[in-house]
């Protein structure tokens, strides 16, 4: 062991770890709540036969439902094969205490769904100045450093990483590709709150086949933190790395995975971003800030979308230092996303899209949180129930 994890492993000793904090908040509130309603009582009956059903099931059941069929009435003048995506509706009934089976066919609906738009014209410029910019660097010359007639407004520079350069060549049938992939990971999760807001959403659907590209950096974002997870550190960082050499934003994670992972981790990172990188020294890095600049300048603001107030974006260097001492997944996953929403949500021009890579893993994160707080629930409440024996006097 390197004398970095040494002095890593007793730094972190010193900070409470993510779960217990959790536990703490979720005993005060289970307590609370048995408090509210005694054994016997008309509350706490209720509240036992609630705890009988898959209420998480239950609900993202109804929400999928009601926004499945809100898109489906708004496109089925396309074509009739829409129709077929409500056959998730009853099917579902079926399987509410199946929630890895609900969660694959709300999933399969949801793919359909986006297969079906794919023909709609692409209204977002993010693939077509990534085509324009690709056939700049196939001439021979350097994407970066000017504006594209092909955004909208004209004069948008390519503000994207070099491998950004490449996945617009798959065209919205990628990102599609992608989401399917995507989704398939939050029914293996069981993140079916995430899945629903994601595949049944009307305004998800129609970004997906619009021409923005962030399906791909989401999938690789979302991949490589589970596989992180599962002590896969160096596949898992290589994932989050080609997705930070598409788009800049996923370098928000790296201080977290090096908090979390260690030497290796960071090895793999840097070596895999700085080879995904490695154009730009080619073209010139003062070229790239100027697409950034420029991107800046151009771009509409997004009032809908942000908070506008980039002095905040200051908040991220501690919290890219408090990174580094990460002790959980959970908490190197949150961190990150913290740093992500810093920095991409505090300026005007942050896109509806780039949310399709920050909720896709806190909304694991935050479900697994639930269901775990659900159990203890139904845990302490058949203890509750359960009389204490009192022994007997001689």
């Amino acid at each position: 062991m390197s004398t970095f994890d040494l002095t890593h492993e007793r730094t972190v000793a010193r900070v409470p770890p993510l779960a217990s904090m959790s536990r703490r908040v979720a005993d005060w509130l289970i307590g609370l709540l048995l408090g509210m309603a005694s054994p016997g009582s008309p509350g706490r009956r209720g509240l036992d036969h609630l705890l009988t059903l898959p209420v998480a099931s239950i609900v993202a059941y109804v929400a999928f439902t009601l926004m499945m069929l809100r898109t489906v009435d708004a496109l089925a003048h396309r074509s009739p094969l829409y129709l077929l995506a409500l056959l998730a509706i009853p099917a579902g009934w079926f399987l509410l205490r199946r929630p890895v089976a609900l969660g694959l066919l709300l999933a399969v609906s949801a793919i359909w769904v986006r297969m079906l738009y794919l023909g709609a014209p692409e209204t977002c410029d993010q693939m077509l100045v990534s085509r324009a910019a690709l056939s700049v660097a196939l001439g021979g010359g350097n994407p970066y450093g000017f504006g594209y007639v092909e955004s909208v407004p004209p004069g948008a520079p390519f503000p994207y990483g070099p491998l950004g350069l490449l996945t617009p060549v798959l065209g919205p049938a990628g990102e599609t590709l992608a989401f399917a992939a995507v989704a398939v990971i939050l029914a293996w999760q069981r993140a079916l709150f995430t899945l629903v807001f994601f595949g049944a959403s009307l305004q998800w659907v129609e970004l997906g086949a619009c021409g923005m590209n962030d399906m791909i950096p989401a999938l690789l974002v979302v991949g490589g933190l589970l596989l992180v997870e599962r002590r896969r550190n160096v596949a898992g960082s290589v994932l989050v790395a080609l997705s930070a050499g598409i788009k800049p934003y996923s370098f928000a994670w790296f201080p977290a995975l090096i908090g979390y992972g260690g030497v290796t981790t960071a090895i793999a990172l840097i070596v895999t971003a700085g080879l995904a990188w490695l154009p730009v020294l080619l073209w010139g890095p003062l070229s790239y800030l100027d697409s950034v600049k420029g991107a800046w300048v151009v771009q509409h603001r997004q009032d809908q979308n942000t908070i506008d107030m980039p002095i905040l974006r200051v908040l991220a260097l501690p919290l890219a230092a408090l990174s580094l001492l990460v002790r959980s997944w959970e908490g190197m996953v949150l961190i990150g996303a913290a740093i992500f929403v810093l920095m991409m949500a505090t300026d005007y021009w942050m896109s509806l899209g780039y949310w399709m890579v920050v909720l896709p893993p806190v909304g694991i994160v935050l479900e697994r949180g639930l269901r775990a707080f659900g159990a203890s629930l139904r845990e302490a409440a058949v203890q509750d129930r359960v009389p204490v024996a009192v022994p007997a006097v001689s």
